[in-house]
């Protein structure tokens, strides 16, 4: 028993650490990122308009805002969401607020 304690142990700390060398992407880099583009997320397409507004699968029609390792969306059928992105120096990850994670690949 004692063996599989320690080997869980020990994957949590190498998971905590992989992760705790991410780091929230500032607000100019994310500019850069999407503004005018559409990225994918997992299986998703995101695009995100120069004009602001905001589609996931040509549909799911909103308005995006970015501010310091977020991006927030607020839908017009009503309700909004922020999704943490963050990156670890060579690639892009969204983190929704269930703590879910995807590549995010502008």
């Amino acid at each position: 028993m004692r063996p599989l304690l320690l080997a869980a142990a020990a994957a949590a700390l190498v998971s905590f650490s992989a992760h705790a060398a991410e780091k929230p992407v500032p607000k100019a880099e994310l500019q850069k990122l999407i503004v005018g583009k559409t990225v994918t997320s997992g299986n998703a397409y995101l695009s995100y308009g120069a004009d602001g507004r905001y589609t996931y699968n040509n549909g799911n029609f909103g308005n995006y805002r970015i501010e310091n390792g977020r991006i927030c969306i607020n839908f017009d059928a009503g309700g909004s969401r922020c999704d943490s992105i963050v990156s670890d120096g060579s690639q892009y990850f969204l983190v929704n607020r269930q703590g879910q994670r995807y590549s995010f690949k502008p």
